[in-house]
């Protein structure tokens, strides 16, 4: 088979191989911003199936029959098909842009066609990773700004000029300050009279703002104040570059367990190879809690402890279980403490929320079952719903459950598709699972890590409407298109088409 594709090779246009590179330098850039910058990401993945097109039409492509064609095609069409009849039509193409991503699980399997391509954007991915846990590591350290914190006085009394206590100041007349001495000396720089503008940072996610003062002098004044003490400031909850804590976890999940697979599975692989991986995977675990998102934690821990059993002896399977239920003990715990939360608190905002949305899905389903009433609908146009959570809370936002979503903006037909797509992945990467036994450690701890994220990512969808952010998509559909490029590399030859 590989004669016969250098023979192939060899005999294409010049040009044609150009394009194949051109279309592998856009799939890395996507590897790189996928979790860096979404929108680098989404505009790469636009350019390389733009340019696969134009290859298509030149009548030189290979194809493969692909495993999961057919639920994609069919999920990706009921989709289309409730837009169009959506009861608000702007907002439901625009989310339609977010749908054609999984277009990432079509394109890799059927552009990539050796270990080689998918061990470098797998090595591309991880290592852009890696860098925005650095960043991560580089906010929580040096800090992002100057945090005012109310020490033994009530907030609102030393609330003043627009700032409040757990406000982080970030500039000082265009000028980062990530320390008290450095905001002084910012300040000291302008006259006692002069007018000083500062930007800074409050809320998770980090919310913007600018307040203008006109005398220095006060400002100061007001900072040297006893109830108010100065510090490094960091985020409340970490958000990397991607702007929100939530998808921020989502990614970090999803390729953390692809390391923590190749972790595992790395016995051919060199000892300092399998440390850095552990090293890596133990790094996106703490920025994971960092976000201080509960269900991201566990299904990340969850999703680890799978991997584990998969490859543990049965010796090894009682320690490794006693051990993930005292490290997900401790990690919830923690996080809750930070929160301020308990295990199930229904007074907390963010759980009252969830469970109005819930309950008045149900009504919504009822009136809209074939083709639901649009993606992106509900926060439309939101007072035409007359939804509690809507009339009780300032935030109109998603039903926080990816199958509750589907239901409601797709309709029943559309979820069930997409059922029928998740157990069909399901039981394909359980099945290459067994295929790749005797294969290299890399296809090995592909797979395992694939696996294990996919299922911490169906338990995030179960809360949290993962499929509406943009952020973590481009991530699974991405290693979806790495998985189904290897199993065309180890089990399936191409098919021509002239």
């Amino acid at each position: 088979m590989l004669e016969h594709e250098s023979s192939n090779l060899a005999s294409s246009p010049k040009w044609i191989h150009w394009i194949d590179v051109a279309v592998f330098i856009c799939l890395a850039v996507v590897a790189i911003c996928a979790p860096l910058a979404t929108k680098g990401a989404t505009n790469a993945f636009r350019a390389a199936t733009a340019i696969w097109l134009i290859k298509i039409c030149t009548g030189r492509v290979r194809f493969y029959r692909q495993p999961l064609a057919l639920p994609l095609f069919l999920f990706l069409s009921l989709s289309f098909v409730s837009t169009l009849f959506s009861v608000d039509p702007f907002l439901s193409w625009g989310r339609m842009r977010t749908v054609t991503l999984l277009f990432l699980a079509v394109l890799l399997p059927q552009t990539l066609s050796s270990m080689r391509q998918i061990k470098i954007l797998t090595g591309l991915l991880v290592g852009a990773c890696c860098l925005t846990v650095l960043y991560t590591g580089w906010q929580y350290t040096v800090g992002i700004g100057v945090k005012l914190t109310a020490t033994g006085v009530p907030a609102p009394a030393i609330s003043k000029f627009g700032l409040q206590p757990d406000d982080i100041i970030q500039q000082v007349n265009g000028k980062r300050t990530l320390n008290p001495q450095q905001l002084f000396t910012r300040l000291h720089q302008v006259p006692a009279d002069g007018q000083v503008h500062l930007l800074a940072a409050r809320f998770a996610p980090l919310e913007h703002f600018k307040i203008s003062i006109q005398h220095r002098q006060e400002l100061e004044n007001y900072l040297l104040q006893p109830g108010l003490k100065l510090s490094r400031g960091h985020p409340l909850r970490a958000e990397g570059s991607l702007k929100h804590y939530f998808p921020y976890s989502e990614v970090l999940v999803l390729i953390g367990l692809l390391v923590w697979g190749l972790c595992i599975a790395g016995g051919e692989a060199s000892t300092g190879l399998r440390v850095f991986l552990c090293f890596v995977f133990l790094s996106i675990t703490a920025a994971v809690g960092l976000t201080l998102t509960r269900i991201s934690l566990t299904s990340l821990l969850i999703g680890a402890l799978l991997i584990s059993l998969m490859r543990a002896e049965r010796k090894t399977m009682v320690g490794i279980l006693i051990g993930f239920v005292i490290v997900v003990g401790v990690g919830v715990h923690w996080i809750n403490r930070q929160r301020a939360l308990t295990i199930f608190d229904t007074a907390d905002p963010g759980t009252q929320y969830r469970l109005l949305m819930w309950r008045d899905s149900i009504k919504l389903i009822r009136a809209h079952p074939l083709v639901g009433v649009g993606l992106d609908s509900i926060s439309g146009n939101w007072q035409r719903w007359d939804l509690e959570a809507y009339r009780r809370f300032p935030l109109h936002t998603h039903f926080h459950s990816t199958p509750i979503q589907l239901a409601v903006e797709c309709g029943l037909p559309t979820l069930f598709v997409w059922l029928g797509l998740v157990i069909a992945y399901l039981v394909f990467l359980v099945r290459l699972s067994r295929v790749v036994r005797n294969q290299s450690w890399f296809a090995q701890g592909l797979t395992l890590g694939i696996l294990g994220g996919y299922v911490a990512f169906l338990l995030i969808s179960l809360v949290q409407y993962s499929f509406g952010d943009a952020e973590a998509m481009v991530v699974f559909w991405f290693c979806m298109g790495l998985i189904l490029a290897l199993h065309r590399v180890l089990c399936a030859p191409p098919i021509e088409v002239s």
